[in-house]
């Protein structure tokens, strides 16, 4: 409509100028020229809103995919100028899946005093995001000429950690002398063997405070103690480019993160150290706080993608000789990779190993790769049916989104 507007009072000016200058009218010619002129001022209105503006973002740095948060965005102006009503439009980055209530936001900011407007984002999709620019749109006091520019801002950096996803646990039970071990063994918390010193959680017991280290920290800190026997969980996700089956939010990955996520949850809370030896490093400094090390965890699993080069059965022979004793290995599956199924028997002969297999025809969208086969595949199935692998078969956890979808 304001394209309408402008091309109308332009061609209206241009013919009264041609029928003023054709027949020598003066009053025509000045008609002309103040409508072209009107024009031109209301253009440069717009484009002077635009200049001199600073913005700042306001928003938490992690998020669990799924969660509704709010966007705060602050905006000053840097030089005094009476500025008609801006629009301002949040540049997400193109991979980043969300919800959002991205109507524009309407601000009009005045001279050195910030001015707060928002706007509500549901992320998901796990993964990291930055992103460092704002579209400003302006128009003329009339509302007839619009003109939009782009700020560069501080960057923004974004962590969403994959929602946890729960699924039965009898998978625990079927893991031999590995995970089973979990529910009556060395749980942290109160014991006969100090382990350590932690943050003070909601809970805990004041008597088990350590005072001296509360004191040099300045925050309360409890001794952690452990009973019995614990399992070391190690968690194996495949990432190979092509293994991935799905589109968007609701792929084979997605669901391994999810179920990942909930099943290091509840092993951390009944004491199990976990492992993610292709998500972090051999040396990584693993919390001894569950809490804080599920946050590592969740991190990690937000930085998974099938992108790949090296096999599945290089990883999964790498663990071999980096076991812990008393590891439960749980691998998560969707394609089955030449060498793969030789590698868990293999690895089945040193540890305890659970096999979570996902069906990638169960998930719309884009299938696995060339010369893979599903992990469903009755003969893969066979080869790694051994005595010491559990294999469970997991079910699409999108099923009724995508058919919503």
């Amino acid at each position: 409509m304001r394209r309408y507007t402008v091309l109308t009072i332009a061609t209206s000016g241009l013919m009264l100028l041609v029928v003023g200058v054709a027949t020598n009218t003066m009053t025509l010619f000045y008609m002309s020229t103040v409508m072209l002129l009107m024009l031109v001022t209301m253009r440069l209105q717009a484009i002077l809103a635009t200049k001199g503006l600073r913005f700042e973002r306001i928003a938490p740095g992690t998020i669990v995919a799924g969660e509704l948060i709010t966007m705060r965005i602050r905006v000053w102006s840097s030089i005094r100028l009476r500025r008609p009503l801006l629009v301002i439009t949040d540049n997400l980055p193109p991979t980043l899946l969300h919800q959002a209530d991205m109507r524009p936001l309407p601000v009009a900011p005045d001279f050195e005093q910030a001015v707060e407007t928002r706007y509500e984002l549901r992320p998901m999709k796990r993964g990291k995001y930055r992103w460092s620019s704002i579209r400003v749109q302006s128009t003329d006091s009339l509302g007839i000429i619009s003109v939009e520019k782009t700020y560069p801002t501080d960057p923004m950096e974004f962590t969403v950690y994959p929602a946890q996803i729960p699924f039965g646990l009898d998978l625990v039970a079927l893991s031999g002398w590995g995970a089973n071990q979990a529910d009556q063994g060395r749980n942290r918390g109160p014991g006969l063997e100090p382990r350590g010193v932690r943050e003070f959680r909601s809970g805990d017991s004041l008597r088990y405070v350590h005072w001296r280290t509360t004191a040099r920290r300045g925050e309360m800190q409890v001794k952690e103690f452990e009973t019995g026997f614990n399992t070391n969980l190690v968690l194996l996700i495949q990432q190979t480019s092509g293994s991935e089956a799905g589109k968007g939010a609701y792929t084979t990955l997605e669901a391994m993160c999810g179920h990942a996520a909930y099943l290091a949850d509840i092993m951390l809370q009944r004491g199990s150290p976990i492992v993610l030896p292709n998500l972090e490093p051999v040396d990584f400094d693993r919390a001894n706080s569950a809490g804080i090390r599920y946050e590592q965890v969740a991190d990690a699993l937000a930085s998974a993608e099938a992108n790949r080069t090296e096999p599945f059965a290089f990883e999964v022979d790498s663990l071999v000789d980096q076991l812990e004793p008393s590891s439960t290995v749980v691998l998560m599956v969707a394609a089955a990779e030449p060498g793969l199924g030789d590698a868990i028997r293999r690895l089945s002969a040193v540890a305890s190993v659970v096999v979570l297999i996902y069906n990638p025809d169960q998930f719309p969208g884009n299938s696995i790769g060339k010369g893979f086969r599903p992990a469903t595949d009755p003969d893969f199935l066979a080869k790694i049916a051994t005595p010491t692998v559990a294999i469970r078969l997991m079910q699409n956890p999108y099923a009724s989104d995508t058919k919503a979808a």
